[in-house]
């Protein structure tokens, strides 16, 4: 009878602990399901939304994508389900994998486009986070999207009639580049970008009655081009030299402006507006104000593509003074055998990038007649303007890029 007692104890002990167990285990099962993770699959791509797709908060959000396919793959981010949308919204998008850092950028309602033309090679894993700014009502759904028919796009024809390589033969920044290096590989924010360099001979473009040289494939898929010579009108950097860091206000703005509208507004289908950037920050010494610019790139000889520094819209802008280093001036050397050396111009022209500030006088970067950078010229002076542009992404084309058979917008 003992036994039989014990018997029965034992089983309803035995029976409490697993209804305790189940009840912990329910509990720990709903907290599971309740989270907000969401794993997609699009074709060889792998999203994990680590905090869900949706995004309506001035919170982090955290997704990663895994290319589980035999081949490299390009895909897009794209905004979906837009709701309450607020002009004043920025975000941040960041992925230390897919070398991505985009800081404070506007939402983009045409395209939808957060980043497009990003490449993931198989087997690798990028992570990715996202931050809204400024947002009280906005909300949308991340979608991520495999690129197709990349053979028609500009950048893609770009490609296939230039393979590009990883290093150039000649030094950026300490270098000059005399002969064809091709189209090289680097990074900027937006993600893999492709340059040219050296006596370039097939990056020829034909727009609004005028040739233009294409400087690179940023990031995004978007083509960046110089025009090959320079406008008929001089301008100075700016008339004040106490406000001659407010690039949005400078003379040059204006007239490149005024040029856009002349020449260029038809285009208007085909020239995004894209991010350019002026780098403020400076340092002090004893007679002068020094610009971060100057210290990469004089003193360090380290030029970059990613913005260091503000940045603004327009659909017409100039070159930093990096973009010129890495088509292959540097700050010693003439160099007339690189693509964006032109006889006809005769006078100095300006980049955007400052180099140096006293109290009566403020210098930017510029390149001389003879293809050299230099940092030596008043920015109160008049001189000479290349504009640059960038062409849509899925722009398509004509041509092979030689002068005598440049590329042609296919016009919708």
């Amino acid at each position: 009878m003992r036994k039989k007692y014990k018997r029965m104890l034992a089983f309803i002990g035995i029976l409490i602990v697993s209804c305790v167990f189940v009840g912990v285990a329910y509990l720990f099962y709903e907290k599971v399901t309740s989270n907000e993770t969401e794993v997609l699959v699009v074709g060889e791509l792998s999203i994990n939304y680590i905090n869900g797709s949706l995004i309506k908060n001035n919170n982090q959000y955290k997704f990663s994508i895994t290319n589980n396919g035999s081949n490299d793959v390009y895909y897009e981010i794209l905004i979906d389900n837009l709701k309450n949308y607020e002009s004043k919204v920025k975000y941040t998008l960041n992925s230390p994998e897919a070398s991505i850092s985009i800081p404070d950028n506007n939402l983009d309602t045409n395209t939808n486009i957060l980043i497009n033309n990003v490449l993931i090679p198989t087997g690798a894993t990028q992570n990715f986070t996202l931050e809204l700014k400024n947002n009280s009502m906005t909300s949308f759904n991340l979608k991520v999207k495999k690129t197709e028919d990349l053979e028609e796009y500009f950048y893609a024809t770009i490609l296939k009639n230039t393979p590009s390589t990883k290093n150039p033969k000649t030094k950026v920044g300490i270098d000059i580049a005399t002969t064809n290096e091709g189209l090289i590989e680097d990074y900027d924010d937006m993600g893999l970008t492709y340059y040219y360099r050296g006596q370039v001979l097939n990056n020829y473009v034909s727009l609004a009655d005028s040739l233009w040289r294409i400087v690179r494939i940023n990031g995004d898929g978007t083509v960046k081009l110089v025009l090959d010579t320079d406008i008929s009108e001089l301008a100075n950097y700016h008339n004040d030299v106490k406000e001659s860091e407010d690039f949005a206000h400078t003379n040059i703005l204006n007239i490149l402006n005024t040029y856009y509208e002349t020449y260029l507004a038809k285009y208007e289908d085909y020239i995004v507006s894209y991010k350019y950037c002026v780098e403020k920050e400076s340092t002090l010494n004893e007679t002068k104000k020094v610009y971060n610019a100057y210290n990469r790139l004089v003193t360090n000889e380290i030029p970059t593509f990613n913005c260091l520094g503000d940045s603004y819209n327009n659909r017409i802008g100039l070159l930093t003074a990096d973009e010129v280093l890495y088509a292959g001036a540097n700050f010693k050397d003439d160099n007339q055998s690189f693509y964006l050396y032109n006889a006809d111009i005769e006078n100095v022209w300006w980049t955007s990038t400052l180099a140096e500030a006293t109290g009566t006088d403020f210098k930017p970067f510029a390149v001389s007649s003879s293809g050299k950078m230099t940092y030596d010229t008043s920015g109160t002076l008049f001189r000479s303007l290349r504009p640059t542009i960038n062409l849509n992404r899925k722009v398509i084309v004509t041509g092979d890029g030689s002068k005598s058979n440049p590329y042609l917008i296919k016009e919708n």
